[in-house]
């Protein structure tokens, strides 16, 4: 058993010896006329680091234009905005082409970001839209009372609390969270209106939550054309007027992701072992 802890330790030391090496490592020379790819996964929650990515990307001479990879349902509503205004102003400031391509879904904040950009792209099979906001949290009054714990509550104002898990919730709650989910719904709409050029009264008929595939999204305006990735490199590289092979560039953050598939080898994880001794201590 000892002997078994020591070699484990001892691959533990090896690839920590291999993470620093590598982390110290120089970045490599950006070739002339690259396109920078961002991918922007999962659910947003926060804006630093892909804004980060975009400006350093926006204001690189030897990056002739940006993708947007996009496979987000959505998240937070602020980080979303965030992220959309700095890709709409790469676009607004006409330096470089900022395109974006849908991997498999495209909704909500997701497609938020997406309509900043000069041309959308997305598979006939992608999810796309999802134009809405929702708010929701659970009310925990009954279950507290069944275990014999009751809380107490002193407010400022009757809205205060609103949103407790620990009380009802009233009519005037209600009335009020309806008017600021209706204020975010109706900023979203109207962006998506002036960014894809849709009547805000015909856009009204697709902006209730629906999600629709590539191929309706097309037919309705929400992107400008079904195609793949390798279809929105094409059209970054025309509209950059890209000639020869393409060099394609990721932002730093990025460029350590192989070391998931290195570590498996050895049974660990990243999140297990790496993510808690340099990022969680």
């Amino acid at each position: 058993m000892i002997n078994y802890l020591k070699k484990i330790k001892k691959k533990y030391y090896v690839l920590l010896l291999l993470f620093l090496l590598i982390l110290f490592l120089p970045s490599k020379n950006i070739k002339n006329n690259s396109i920078a790819v961002v991918n922007i996964q999962g659910v947003i929650l926060e804006s630093k680091k892909i804004i980060k990515a975009l400006d350093k990307f926006s204001k690189d001479d030897n990056i002739k234009a940006i993708v947007l990879r996009i496979n987000s349902p959505g998240g937070s509503v602020a980080p979303s905005q965030e992220i959309f205004h700095k890709v709409n102003d790469i676009k607004s400031s006409k330096v470089k082409p900022i395109i974006t391509s849908v991997g498999n879904v495209a909704a909500s904040g997701g497609y938020y970001i997406a309509i900043g950009s000069d041309v959308i792209v997305a598979n006939s099979g992608s999810i796309v839209g999802s134009i809405g906001v929702i708010m929701s949290y659970p009310i925990a009054e009954k279950f507290l009372d069944n275990i014999g714990i009751n809380f107490n509550t002193y407010k400022s104002g009757e809205f205060k609390d609103s949103g407790s898990p620990y009380r009802q919730n009233t009519e005037n709650d209600d009335e009020y969270f309806n008017e600021v989910v209706s204020d975010l719904h109706s900023q979203f709409t109207k962006e998506v209106s002036v960014h894809r050029n849709i009547d805000l009264k015909y856009l009204n008929n697709y902006s209730k939550g629906q999600i629709f595939t590539g191929n309706k999204a097309y037919s309705i305006g929400l992107i400008d054309t079904v195609g793949t990735f390798e279809d929105a490199l094409n059209i970054s590289k025309n509209l950059a007027n890209i000639s020869g092979d393409l060099d394609i560039v990721y932002p730093d953050y990025e460029k350590y992701s192989f070391l998931n598939e290195f570590i498996s080898f050895y049974n660990l994880t990243f999140k297990n072992y790496l993510l808690p001794m340099f990022l969680m201590n």
